[in-house]
């Protein structure tokens, strides 16, 4: 479950690199058809980086990575709302993604709180 975990938030991620492209005239990218400004190219870009390092610190098992991954995700779904024809199923991976943080806070919040 935790490859599973981790590949779809580093697919997540890596996805948001075409918006990145686009906004940036890096490569013609037919499955975004609105234009997308240099400001929302870079938000598009700093949610891939959010996205991997989030995939990354939960691999290492770092017990912070949630905070990682709520403000990638605060990112994407604005980007995603603003290109909304062209990206709207991300939401669903965004949803999935916000419930798997929700409970990695949790279990922070449960640690962080234990009497020894």
């Amino acid at each position: 479950m935790k490859i599973l975990l981790l590949i779809l938030i580093s697919l997540h991620g890596l996805i948001h690199l075409l918006g990145f492209a686009k906004a940036f005239e890096l490569a013609h990218i037919n499955q975004l058809s609105l234009p997308i400004s240099k400001l929302n190219g870079s938000l598009w870009l700093l949610s891939a980086v959010l996205f991997v390092l989030t995939a990354a610190m939960f691999s290492m098992e770092k017990e912070w990575w949630w905070i990682l991954s709520l403000t990638g995700i605060m990112i994407s779904q604005y980007v995603i709302i603003n290109a909304w024809q062209d990206a709207k199923y991300g939401t669903i991976v965004n949803i999935i993604i916000l419930i798997i943080t929700i409970i990695g806070f949790g279990v922070w919040l449960l640690n962080k709180n234990r009497i020894i």
